[in-house]
């Protein structure tokens, strides 16, 4: 892949000679970050796939938590705050994500 240089001299073709071992070197590690998948670092899948247990274990407390007593309305009944995240919308949920991503 290396072009002959215009001036035959010792350094310059030291110096392509190093910039193709870089190459190759950095060829080499993309291959091995694309194996372990850390391109991204999303893959919820992946993850679940290499750890059931404490995805299940995860989904489990989110629910739990969801399910809790949330504020009390006035006829007395006492929603989840699940439902008042439903009932309060993306005003309350958009700030807590956007807290939480970055």
């Amino acid at each position: 892949m290396a072009e002959k240089p215009v001036v035959s001299d010792p350094e310059v073709e030291a110096t392509l000679a190093e910039i193709e071992q870089a190459r190759q070197r950095l060829g080499a590690a993309l291959a091995q970050l694309r194996q372990r998948e850390v391109f991204n670092p999303l893959n919820i899948r992946g993850w679940v796939q290499r750890h059931p247990v404490e995805s299940a274990l995860s989904a489990a407390a989110a629910g739990f938590i969801l399910a809790q007593p949330g504020r009390s309305s006035k006829d007395g009944e006492s929603p989840s705050l699940l439902s008042d995240l439903s009932r309060s919308g993306m005003e309350t949920a958009l700030p807590m994500l956007l807290r939480f991503l970055l």
